[in-house]
């Protein structure tokens, strides 16, 4: 007989991003799983994040938003490559260019989330933090 799955939410009211190391084998992994993906250990803590990181993939969908009469507004989900490691789905605000060869840079919008997404913006410089590419 199986467990059922359990459910993890985000502390909505802390400024940072929490995100997950295995205490078995030290892998950092995104926030929101149970076990871990390299020895499939339940031993999990929360860390946090430095919350940035780089947009790896994005599509702008439009959806309803209450009190907009049934009008489609264009909202960006993503998946963000944390400079921590591990990657998270997301939205994002801010425009998202595609037309740029350089990574577009995003840091995470404390006590934000949509749907059980982080929310994160564009940044305009590269927030601070060194790029993946400059750090390898």
């Amino acid at each position: 007989m199986t467990q059922p799955a359990t459910t993890r939410t985000q502390d909505e009211t802390r400024s940072e991003l929490l995100i997950q190391v295995c205490r078995k084998c030290g892998t950092v992994l995104a926030p929101l799983v149970a076990t871990c993906s390299r020895c499939l250990s339940s031993q999990l803590e929360d860390i946090a994040s430095t919350g940035a990181g780089e947009i790896v993939s994005s599509r702008v969908v439009h959806r309803e938003v209450d009190g907009r009469n049934g009008e489609l507004v264009p909202f960006t989900i993503a998946i963000v490559a944390l400079d921590d490691g591990p990657w998270v789905y997301s939205w994002v605000v801010g425009s998202v260019s595609r037309c740029t060869s350089e990574p577009m840079r995003v840091r995470y919008v404390p006590g934000v989330t949509a749907e059980r997404l982080p929310v994160f913006r564009v940044c305009s410089e590269h927030c601070g933090v060194r790029t993946r590419s400059a750090a390898a």
